[in-house]
């Protein structure tokens, strides 16, 4: 009995559990809903922003974006580029005065949905900050999804956040 009435609980925090779909003219993404977490449409070129509650002066964000790409593209390609992306975000943090700090290496996860991520990070310094950023791309059923995270790194309890969105992320015909 004790063992029926624990799955009951499960079974209903689960079955409670709310989901955000974010859909577009490709296809749908699903994702977990987070408390006090604020979602934003068409804001920096990006669809979809989720916006954590504000944390050390900052809100923490991950994007997603249907890159209209076919799977055919290279994704291999990405575990031999990292210097390229490294000289790229080198580049870019010249240009607005950031310093690189490190680069967090190529990985490649499955989801619970069975979706492969690949991810690239990198960290830098800027105007007395320090900031993660991550870079997700999404194999989702024949397409490829683009996802990147933002934030302080004292604001580390996002990336648990982060992960449990990437880890939860489905597709639905896209």
């Amino acid at each position: 009995m004790k063992h029926f009435l624990v799955l009951l609980i499960l079974f209903s925090f689960s079955s409670h559990a709310k989901v955000l779909e974010l859909k577009k003219n490709s296809g749908t993404i699903f994702i977990p809903e987070k408390s006090n977490w604020k979602l934003g449409k068409e804001l920096f070129g990006m669809p979809f922003i989720y916006f954590s509650p504000e944390s050390n002066g900052q809100r923490s964000n991950i994007s997603f974006t249907d890159t209209g790409a076919e799977i055919e593209l290279d994704i291999k390609t990405l575990a031999t580029t990292q210097e390229k992306y490294q000289a790229g975000r080198k580049k870019w943090a010249k240009t607005v005065g950031a310093d690189p700090i490190s680069y967090e290496p190529y990985e490649v996860k499955i989801n619970r949905h069975g979706h492969r991520i690949h991810r690239v990070g990198f960290n830098y310094a800027h105007e007395g900050k320090v900031y993660a950023e991550k870079s997700y791309y999404i194999e989702c059923k024949g397409k490829l999804l683009f996802s990147k995270s933002l934030r302080l790194q004292e604001n580390a309890v996002h990336e648990n956040d982060f992960a449990d969105l990437l880890s939860s992320l489905d597709c639905g015909g896209v």
